[in-house]
This record gives C-alpha cells, sequence and structure tokens, in this order.
C-alpha cells in the first residue's frame, strides 16, 4: 500500500507540473498520455452519464465472447454486477468466461494500456477501438482506491495468474500492484479469463432495463452460449439453445481500391528484411491483386520496377492514385461470420428477455425472485440474407422476422457484428427501412391490419406497428459504418438500405399467408358473433308468427350459420421454422365493427317488425 500511494504521488506531481502554464505570455505545448486523453474524452467510447455500468456490462461481454469465439470454443460467460457502497455509488462487476484467456506477460498491457490490443487488423470482430477494457481499468483507478483484480489461463502456462492493477493515467501505464501463479484454479474450465473492478457510477431505472436488455438480446443472436447475470435482484440464466456455432472470422488483406500512402508504407514495411520488388509487394499485401493486374498498376504510374523500399513518396502516391484509377474485382466474402439462419431461428423461436416481478415479498425472498427470464415463442420464423460491397468492403445483411404466438406487439431489433445496439434507434437506417417497406408487400391493406389489429396502446400511425411481429437486422463487416463513436446507431451507406429493404420485402412476402389467413379468420369471428347476435331476434320473431319449437329452430339457424362462416381454425403456414402451437385466441370485437353491427342491429330490428306487422294483419283477415 506504501509503494502504491508514492507512485500516485509521483504521478500527481509530474502532471501538476506538465499542466504549470507560464505567465510571459507564450503558449506551452503538451503531450497528453492516451490513457488521459480517453479518460478526458470518455464519450467517444461511450462511457459518460449513468451509461458507464452499461458499457461495462457490454465492454466485458463483448470481449467474453470473442475470446470464445476465436477458438471455436462454446461460451460460458457469468456476469455480476452488485452494488457495493449506496452511499457513494460504488459497483462491483465481475466477468468470467471460458475463452482462450491472456497470456500472463501481456495481461497488465492488455488490460491498463490504452492503443495496445489484438483488434487493430482488418477482420470482423465486435470491438472497434480496443478501449474498452482499458476505460474499465481507467475508470475504477480514477474513481476508486481498489485495485483492479485478474485471473488469466491459458492452454499453454500450467498454471493461473493472478494480477493487481491499476492505470497510471498521466503516463499510459500499468502498475502492477501484485502477481501470483496459483495452483488452485479460481476460473473452472481449461482455460479462460475472469475480471473484478470497482466502479463509481449511478443506476437509474432507464439504464438498468438497457442492462437486461442487453444481456436478453445478446443471447438471441448468441443462442449457443450460456449466459448468467447476477444482480441484487436476483440470478438469471440464459441456457444454450444450440451446439452450432459460427465459423470464426479470419483476417483478410485489404482491397487495392481503398489503397492509401500509409496503407502502402505498411505493406512495404513488412517486407523490409526480403528486399521485395514493388511488384511482389502489391500481389502479396493486397486481394484481388493479380501479377497482370499489379504490373499494369506500375505501367500506368510510370515508375520503373526496383526494390520497394527505393521508392519515395512522390512515386508510392503515383502508385496509390494508379490503383485508384484500376477496376478490380469485389472483395472477397468467406472472411466474414455472420449469425446464419439455424442459429439466428433458434435465438427466434425461443427469444428470452429479463422481466421484473413486483411482489411485496420481504427483503429475504426479493433477492431471489424479484427478476425472471420470460420467454417469446413465435407461430412462425422466416429468414432472408443479402452479401452486398459497402465502400469496397463485404458486408452481410441478415434479416428474421418472428411472428404470432405469445407476441404481442410489434418490436425492431438491431445488431451490428452480433452486438446488440440499444440506442438511436431513431436515427437508425434499420428503422428508415422498416418506415419504408409498405405493408401492401403482404398483400393486407392498412385499412385491414388497423380493424383487425387495433391496439389502443400503440401511439405510432404505421400499420407494421400494430401487427405482433419482430423485426431482426444484423449487419456483419470488417467495418460497420456506424454514426458515432457511441456504436449505436448505423448509418444508410452506399447500396446498404437497398439491401435491407429487400431482405425485409422478402420476408413480408414469406410471411404474407399467415397474415391474410389471420385476418380471414378474424374477420370469419366477427361475422359468427354478429349472426349469433341476430339469431334470438329472428327466432322471436318467428316463433310469434308461427307454432314452432323455439329451441330447435336456434339450433337449426347456429348450425346453418357455423357451416356458412366455417370453423375458425389456423392453418399452419408451410415454414421449416414454427412451432406446432398453431391456435390464435378470438379477437375482440374492436370498436369499428361494434359501430357497424349495431347500424346492422337497429335496420334489421325495423325490418323485423314491419314483417310481425303484415303477418299479424294477414291472420286477422283470415
Amino acid at each position: 500500500m506504501k509503494q502504491r500511494s508514492r507512485t500516485e504521488i509521483n504521478i500527481q506531481t509530474k502532471q501538476m507540473q506538465a499542466r504549470t502554464i507560464p505567465h510571459n505570455g507564450k503558449v506551452r505545448y503538451d503531450r497528453k498520455a492516451e490513457s488521459e486523453f480517453f479518460v478526458d474524452n470518455s464519450a467517444l467510447a461511450g462511457f459518460t452519464g449513468e451509461r458507464i455500468l452499461y458499457m461495462a456490462v457490454r465492454e466485458l461481454i463483448e470481449n467474453a465472447l470473442d475470446s470464445c469465439e476465436v477458438n471455436h470454443i462454446l461460451p460460458k460467460v457469468s456476469l455480476s454486477l452488485k452494488i457495493h457502497d449506496p452511499l457513494n455509488d460504488m459497483w462491483m462487476i465481475t466477468c468470467e468466461d471460458n475463452g482462450v484467456g491472456i497470456p500472463a506477460d501481456k495481461v497488465p498491457v492488455a488490460v491498463c494500456s490504452f492503443l495496445t490490443s489484438g483488434k487493430y487488423v482488418e477482420r470482423q470482430q465486435r470491438g472497434l477501438f480496443g478501449v474498452g477494457l482499458k476505460m474499465i481499468a481507467a475508470f475504477s483507478t480514477k474513481d476508486t482506491d481498489h485495485p483492479l483484480k485478474v485471473w488469466t489461463r491459458t492452454i499453454d502456462e500450467p498454471d493461473e495468474f493472478y494480477f493487481e492493477l491499476r492505470t497510471d493515467i498521466g503516463t499510459n501505464k500499468p502498475i502492477v500492484l501484485s502477481r501470483s501463479a496459483n495452483k488452485e484454479y479460481s476460473i473452472n474450465s481449461k482455460s479462460g479469463f475472469k475480471i473484478e473492478a470497482m466502479l463509481r457510477a449511478r443506476l437509474s431505472p432507464i439504464t438498468k432495463n438497457k442492462i437486461y436488455d442487453y444481456v436478453s438480446q445478446t443471447s438471441i443472436v448468441n443462442p449457443y452460449a450460456v449466459i448468467i447475470f447476477t444482480t441484487d435482484e436476483g440470478s438469471v440464466s440464459f441456457e444454450r439453445r444450440t451446439s452450432n456455432m459460427p465459423d470464426p472470422s479470419s483476417e483478410v488483406l485489404p482491397h487495392p481500391s481503398e489503397m492509401d500512402l500509409k496503407t502502402l508504407k505498411r505493406a512495404i514495411l513488412n517486407f523490409t528484411n526480403q528486399k521485395t520488388t514493388i511488384h511482389g509487394i502489391l500481389c502479396n499485401s493486397f486481394q484481388k491483386m493479380s501479377s497482370e493486374k499489379a504490373k499494369e498498376i506500375l505501367s500506368r504510374a510510370e515508375v520503373e520496377l526496383k526494390v520497394a523500399t527505393k521508392y519515395d513518396e512522390h512515386e508510392l502516391i503515383k502508385i496509390v492514385n494508379a490503383c485508384r484509377q484500376t477496376k478490380f474485382q469485389s472483395p472477397n466474402t468467406d472472411h466474414l461470420s455472420p449469425i446464419g439462419e439455424h442459429i439466428l431461428t433458434a435465438g427466434m423461436m425461443e427469444e428470452y428477455s429479463i422481466v421484473s416481478r413486483k411482489d411485496n415479498a420481504s427483503h429475504s425472498e426479493v433477492s431471489n425472485s424479484q427478476i425472471s427470464v420470460k420467454v417469446l415463442k413465435p407461430v412462425l420464423t422466416a429468414y432472408s440474407s443479402k452479401t452486398c460491397i459497402i465502400n469496397n468492403r463485404a458486408t452481410v445483411v441478415e434479416c428474421g422476422i418472428a411472428y404470432g404466438g405469445n407476441i404481442n406487439s410489434f418490436r425492431l431489433y438491431r445488431f451490428a457484428n452480433k452486438i446488440p445496439l440499444l440506442y438511436d434507434e431513431g436515427s437508425d437506417v434499420a428503422r428508415e427501412v422498416v418506415s419504408e417497406v409498405e405493408i401492401n408487400k403482404m398483400g393486407i391493406t392498412k385499412k385491414d391490419v388497423r380493424e383487425q389489429f387495433f391496439n389502443p396502446e400503440v401511439k405510432s400511425d404505421r400499420a407494421i406497428e400494430l401487427l405482433p411481429i419482430h423485426i431482426f437486422f444484423h449487419i456483419c463487416s470488417t467495418k460497420i459504418p456506424y454514426k458515432t463513436a457511441g456504436k449505436e446507431s448505423i448509418a444508410s451507406e452506399g447500396s446498404l438500405k437497398k439491401y435491407m429493404r429487400s431482405c425485409l420485402t422478402d420476408l413480408y412476402k414469406r410471411v404474407s399467408a399467415q397474415i391474410r389467413k389471420e385476418i380471414r379468420i378474424k374477420e370469419a369471428e366477427n361475422r359468427l358473433r354478429l349472426y349469433k347476435h341476430y339469431i334470438p331476434l329472428i327466432v322471436d320473431a318467428i316463433s310469434e308468427s308461427i307454432n314452432i319449437d323455439a329451441k330447435k329452430l336456434t339450433e337449426a339457424f347456429t348450425s346453418l350459420v357455423e357451416t356458412q362462416v366455417g370453423e375458425i381454425n389456423v392453418v399452419p403456414v408451410h415454414s421449416p421454422h414454427r412451432i406446432k402451437d398453431n391456435t390464435v385466441p378470438a379477437a375482440e370485437l374492436y370498436k369499428s365493427k361494434a359501430k357497424k353491427s349495431l347500424n346492422r342491429m337497429s335496420l334489421t330490428d325495423t325490418r323485423i317488425s314491419k314483417i310481425k306487422a303484415r303477418k299479424t294483419g294477414g291472420m286477422k283477415k283470415n
């Protein structure tokens, strides 16, 4: 503890000296460490205000899943978020996974040093900047005196290693307070990583619900993972619904149409000791670059062939310009790792969500029963995908629809590289697509939907939001076109919206048969209800005119009506992904239908009175 205190005092002294501004009128230029920059500008990484705990949960789960999938390990992630000091808003967050772990000699830098990561390659991955774990370490150092505790275990190392760390925010270097090798393992798997951090943050009800939604939606697009989530309100477990995992993504060479001077220099640097010519650099460092194409580029650039390190910047920029003027084949797509139809369908067929239970139980009971998992099972699901090129990068658009069953409202789910996006939905391209694709693609009209699926709780004017339907969009690419650094909404880049519209239109057509059948059934239910309302009136009018058994006449009319209207059963749509229970509950007679029924009733009552009057008059004459 004394050593740590002296270190922190030295850090603060250096920081104060660096910020001393002379009073002689001259401007002083100082360098700011990467860690200090990100802490001062935490909004760049999304760590702002009440979103600190949400971002911490998000970053730890993403790192855990990435660590498992890189080695094709079925993930098991345990996450705990509990209040440690309510008076000072201190929270303890713990996360453990069964991934590949981090080598012991790399742990301090990997956890505490900003802009040091294994994610700075051209590859599809959940992380974008590689600063999430560092932000947790820096915020723990900035706001608390608790060390960051880390356990790591790899297959190549016989021991499990334990660290106590803090971040030197002024120098962007890790401070190792403790390190030990343990024969007794805290990690309950052959390899893995465990972290425990103390954070100061406020947890509002909105942020708490966002955390619940994030964990729930992560289980939808990762149904092959076991996720155990524990809070002060209780513990919930998301079970594994499939053992199939998508193939892991792989690193890919850059596309030459996106070449710039920095990329070309880096490619030359990788072959510095091999004395390779610029022709060899182009062929081996860029995809879709054949030997003939490289010769064509060098000829167009009008540079002579020599060792790559002998070119100056003037010659290199000529090569870059020649590349940008040359047409190449479309980028490769086999390096991407989309969710896939089978896995996404498994997640949609059983949508797990965390719900809070509001009861008056005692505190001891509440701690075990305040939250639970609700499972939504639709009648049918459908899946569609398109592969496209956005900003010269291969991109896969996946779309899914879950309809009916115990889904009773509309909801839009957005994912990017298997990450749920919960904020800024209104500015996302997925929301634009849902608003622009009309429901007439289903072969129904807005009038039909509003009459048969009327819901007074829905305030939107869009007919699609009246249907009991969930729409899922997933975009995967080596570079997602996020609108902001917070990674919460996707921009409409290039032809992305076009392909998303195509996927959604295709799915609308697939579920149209089921929705049209349900509308016809609801109309039949309303007609049957209307006819049964008038049968007693008609029977009374006839029985008063002629001598006939009213009970038998009622049965005859009821049988006739049911025969004409038909049996009210939902015929299952021909879909390979649907559950067996296809029963749809009878709909209530909505206001519009009730008004029409009353108008018809008054007209029918008038006609019945006239018939009775005529028949009574005729009998008197006879």
